[in-house]
């Protein structure tokens, strides 16, 4: 395994701060209307904890610092997962599980990709409907991946059962972790 860059090494440590249950970001179960959010935060703490725990005097700075911490999928918004920005407000953000952080995880490949995409066409259409890029990529993998085709619909549409059945024993938000890792690694179109 090749060394670690120091940036990544600097960003992992901050975000174990950040998640010290004592001392880091006061996390807990959020509400949106009448959906339960565990472990979640918002942004006005967030960018609190940074101007406290290192020392900055502007927001705008560490606005920026939370904003790199999302960009590279340490963090990630509860609601808007495809826009990874951080604002210094109520808005609701999770931390991103240790094995999707950049180091921790390879490059998504298109066995994975695949599974999430199908799993978004088997969810409520209006909510979660492909963009025009994810369609036509969808189609480039199909026909790329003919011969393991089968097995991706089953693995999506056995996550997306697993899904549902977490949701509705629960009665919380499942985590958005995959979909956030993936738009991290991914390129995005913008416009």
């Amino acid at each position: 395994m090749e060394p670690r860059p120091l940036a990544i090494h600097k960003m992992e440590a901050l975000v174990k701060q950040m998640q010290d249950p004592e001392t880091g970001v006061p996390v807990r179960c959020q509400k949106i209307f009448l959906t339960s959010i565990p472990s979640a935060f918002i942004g006005y703490d967030l960018i609190e904890w940074i101007i406290d725990h290192l020392n900055i005097e502007e927001s705008g700075e560490a606005l920026h610092l939370a904003n790199l911490l999302c960009q590279y999928g340490y963090i990630f918004p509860v609601t808007d997962y495809k826009n990874l920005t951080v604002k210094d407000d109520n808005s609701l953000y999770r931390f991103q599980a240790a094995y999707y952080w950049p180091w921790h995880h390879r490059h998504p490949d298109n066995v994975e990709y695949a599974i999430y995409l199908v799993k978004r066409t088997l969810r409520n259409k209006q909510r979660h409907a492909l963009e025009e890029y994810e369609l036509e990529a969808l189609t480039c993998l199909k026909r790329s991946l003919t011969n393991k085709w089968d097995l991706i619909t089953m693995q999506a549409e056995e996550q997306a059962e697993d899904a549902n059945y977490v949701q509705k024993n629960s009665g919380t938000c499942v985590s958005t972790n995959c979909p956030v890792f993936l738009c991290a690694f991914l390129f995005v179109p913008s416009g």
